[in-house]
């Protein structure tokens, strides 16, 4: 049984589930609809490189043997950039090479096929509390990179820290803390400078330097009224 609070992660959480058999996609990605707010296809390791790129999925369900790229060398081009994903590796296979090699790659679960619906709530409570897990620590901002809340600090997409300074996290955080929604000018320089009389130039310049460090892609600039994260 799932506990309340996992029903309620996975509800709000996408997962991109990757399998080249057409059928059995289909029918698992019903089942998975069931728990997850929206699940992602791919077909093969290239696909789902590309749908990991698109959409940032918070869970990754994926097969071993594929063809144009197999399971675990797509999870090996994931793990560059994001540690902390929780990923589950499905195969018909008890190969004793793939599970050795997949041990190295953080994985929740290997899960043999066919797949019990018990094994599967199992993984998913675990996927819930890595995704829970994630939330207090790291943000995926994307394909710019994310920010470590417990640490304060922006990762690049090469896995990179990149210092920032304490109101460059001021703004990060605000942005974040609002995620979604347009922060107007007025509101950001009403938060940021509540003990000093900032300069007109100073929340463009903020926001220049910020760019400059995470990406032109992080901040979106909506018309003349203010921002929010790309």
């Amino acid at each position: 049984m799932l506990s309340k609070q996992h029903e309620d992660t996975l509800a709000k959480s996408s997962i991109l589930l990757v399998e080249d058999e057409g059928a059995l996609r289909k029918s698992f990605k019903k089942v998975l609809e069931l728990y997850v707010k929206e699940v992602f296809e791919a077909r093969n390791g290239e696909e789902a490189l590309r749908a990991y790129e698109k959409h940032y999925p918070d869970i990754i369900i994926t097969d071993i043997k594929m063809p144009k790229m197999n399971g675990l060398d797509f999870i090996e081009l994931i793990r560059k950039s994001n540690k902390t994903i929780p990923i589950v590796v499905t195969s018909a296979y008890s190969d004793r090479d793939y599970l050795l090699k997949s041990i190295k790659l953080l994985l929740i679960e290997y899960l043999l096929k066919p797949i019990q619906e018990k094994d599967l709530i199992k993984v998913l409570a675990s996927c819930a509390a890595r995704v829970l897990e994630n939330s207090d620590k790291y943000l995926e901002l994307g394909s710019c990179g994310g920010y470590d809340h417990e640490n304060r600090v922006f990762i690049d997409k090469n896995g990179t820290k990149v210092a920032l300074t304490t109101k460059e996290i001021e703004f990060l955080e605000l942005l974040i803390q609002n995620k979604g929604k347009l922060l107007t000018k007025q509101h950001i320089e009403d938060s940021l400078y509540i003990y000093e009389e900032a300069p007109p130039s100073a929340l463009k310049n903020l926001v220049f330097k910020l760019r400059k460090k995470t990406g032109e892609k992080l901040i979106e600039s909506v018309g003349k009224l203010g921002y929010r994260l790309g």
